[in-house]
């Protein structure tokens, strides 16, 4: 069975992909939005400042 740890890194990284092939700003919005939310997820168990990986997404 998948930790948590590792679903929140693996569905992150997804949204971030599907985020750069979106057709639309929206779309590609929304992916990230969902992206942060399983980020700030991920920092809630490693304690670690995961918000790093959309800064370097989009920096």
């Amino acid at each position: 069975m998948e930790s948590n740890e590792r679903y929140y890194r693996r569905r992150a990284a997804q949204e971030l992909a599907a985020a750069k092939r979106a057709m639309t700003e929206a779309a590609a919005l929304r992916r990230r939005q969902l992206a942060e939310t399983y980020l700030k997820r991920l920092a809630e168990l490693t304690g670690a400042d995961e918000m790093r990986v959309l800064e370097q997404e989009y920096a």
